[in-house]
């Protein structure tokens, strides 16, 4: 799927020193390519987050348009956008097994019990979490969470895979192992992601293309080494440097 953001605006009621108010992203442009993974980089309180949140449809935009392909979807409801979300807080269930926690989603939607079973083991193979569907969260590593959340945001087959900063919480060695991961399973699905970090090295390393942040405004947006070797302005060379 691809996604088209126009003319996107998101205020906030707060005001800023000149009595405006404040805005948290000014007028964003952004094509992402169907089956693409791009980085949502910048430093904290640029703006990526509120971005995402409005193409999730978890926040409103002040004025703009979000198209995925050909559809208008503004101001549609988040659960009608076929999407998955995996947040920095994995929010899996405790009193849920692994296999619980991946076919919730599927109850929701009142999928039939036997082809819940068969969507749960096809997606925790794919995230290498099969051999612990009979765990419950408390049993399990940082890892071993972030990929049970993972399975559950793709068991309802979306369309469009959203993760804020998933990595933030693993340590050093775990963070570049689920790089790997999360590459390898948006690889091999052909998902259209969008991935917020604020770490350069991550985006570097996980994305296909990165959209460049700075106090609401898209700086900088292309394919990564081309950010990398031909930076656009002072604060992307140093930033990516």
């Amino acid at each position: 799927m691809e996604i088209r953001i126009e003319h996107l605006n998101k205020e906030f009621p707060s005001r800023d020193k000149d009595g405006k108010p404040t805005k948290a992203v000014s007028d964003l442009d952004l094509v992402i390519k169907d089956g693409e993974l791009m980085g949502l980089l910048g430093p904290s309180g640029c703006g990526k987050s509120t971005t995402l949140y409005m193409i999730a449809g978890l926040k409103d935009p002040t004025s703009g348009f979000i198209y995925f392909d050909e559809d208008d979807v503004t101001h549609l409801d988040p659960e009608k956008r076929g999407i998955g979300l995996v947040f920095q807080n994995y929010a899996l269930y405790p009193h849920m097994t692994v296999a619980e926690n991946i076919a919730f989603p599927l109850e929701i939607q009142k999928v039939k019990k036997d082809e819940r079973k068969a969507r749960v083991e096809e997606i925790a193979k794919l995230v290498h979490v099969d051999n612990l569907l009979r765990r419950y969260p408390s049993e399990l590593s940082g890892g071993q969470q972030q990929r049970v959340a993972i399975a559950r945001a793709m068991v309802k087959k979306p369309q469009l895979l959203l993760m804020d900063e998933p990595l933030s919480n693993l340590d050093a060695r775990l963070r570049l192992e689920m790089r790997e991961e999360i590459r390898r399973i948006q690889k091999e699905t052909g998902i259209t992601t969008v991935f917020v970090t604020h770490d350069q090295e991550e985006a570097m390393s996980i994305s296909d293309s990165i959209l460049l942040m700075k106090d609401g405004v898209l700086i900088q947006n292309g394919l990564c080494q081309e950010l990398y070797v031909n930076p656009n302005c002072l604060f992307v060379a140093e930033f990516l440097g």
